[in-house]
């Protein structure tokens, strides 16, 4: 797993819980106004005395289109295990206790279970007309066939294939596929920025994987084009715009020269970020050498090469 996986996935649903809702329960979802959710961040759900406190991975609280609102509740699991759906019952039994709402449970499984969404009502010692069951929802990822979901319309879905089966397809062609979905959606560029980041974080490539990427993008140049177009590349941009618009007040050379500094620094943080969600934790020599080169051009294309080098060596950045 990356090593901020926790991060990258609460961001994602964050960013694209509607479309999450509509791929996991598609007829709730139409009765909800997920756009204007609310997140309820750092709910406590437990406190174990030999793993310390125990936080939501995802808690909001959604209006309901009719009247008014439910719960939505996700927990997020590396791979499936026996013992997770007993704590989403209590963790479920707390949250009630604290917002007296109706809560939606769902489970994602990043590895292990049967694939795709399924409803399940958890058994108990005792089942009576009575007694209300506990029930949830369960998206299993890893045995889900990626192919079907790059061609649905939710552009979480393309972020989410990025864990499923490849099929008979490369790692690296598959990579380019999810890519190439992202780079030709319209859509807004953070949004867009944010699913390459996701795609780039579980799908690494070894370097024979890495060597094989870089001949399938040599081969599609004009459909990879979009995907060069990096945060990196558009920083740049905004900041000689800025730089531009700085000049027409105290002087075109200063706002120009003021531009080239903020898109050098803007350009230097984006490469970093990618350098540490390709290879890890990044030694302070690195910061050193990325922060001393002050060349625009020469940055944006380190950042192209990032997703295609195996190795910081290969960058060449001394």
């Amino acid at each position: 797993m990356p090593p901020d996986h926790d991060r990258l996935f609460k961001t994602l649903l964050r960013t694209f819980f509607p479309g999450f809702l509509g791929l996991v329960v598609p007829d709730l979802a139409e009765q909800l106004d997920a756009a204007r959710a609310s997140f309820l961040d750092k709910e406590l759900l437990a406190e174990d005395p030999a793993q310390g406190k125990r936080e939501a991975d995802l808690l909001a609280r959604v209006p309901v289109r009719s009247h008014g609102v439910i719960l939505v509740h996700i927990e997020i699991e590396a791979r499936a295990g026996p013992q997770m759906p007993d704590r989403l019952r209590a963790y479920a039994g707390r949250i009630q206790a604290a917002y007296g709402e109706q809560i939606l449970s769902i489970l994602v499984n990043l590895k292990g279970g049967p694939a795709g969404v399924r409803r399940v009502t958890l058994k108990s010692a005792l089942s009576a007309p009575e007694l209300a069951p506990f029930r949830y929802v369960v998206f299993g990822l890893a045995r889900c066939v990626g192919a079907e979901f790059l061609a649905k319309p939710e552009p979480v879905a393309w972020a989410l294939a990025a864990l499923m089966s490849r099929g008979e397809d490369s790692r690296a062609a598959y990579k380019m596929s999810c890519q190439i979905r992202i780079a030709e959606a319209r859509m807004p560029d953070p949004q867009r920025i944010l699913l390459f980041d996701f795609v780039e974080a579980y799908l690494e490539l070894t370097p024979s994987e890495a060597a094989e990427y870089k001949i399938l993008s040599g081969r599609n140049r004009r459909r990879t084009r979009a995907m060069w177009m990096t945060w990196s590349e558009r920083l740049k941009e905004e900041g000689k715009r800025e730089g531009l618009k700085l000049g027409e007040q105290k002087g075109r050379k200063l706002g120009e020269q003021k531009g080239r500094e903020e898109g050098t620094r803007s350009l230097q943080q984006i490469l970093l970020r990618q350098l540490d969600q390709r290879f890890g934790p990044l030694p302070e020599g690195v910061h050193r050498q990325v922060e001393a080169i002050n060349s625009l051009r020469r940055l944006t294309r380190l950042a192209e090469q990032v997703l295609v080098v195996g190795s910081i060596r290969e960058l060449r950045l001394r």
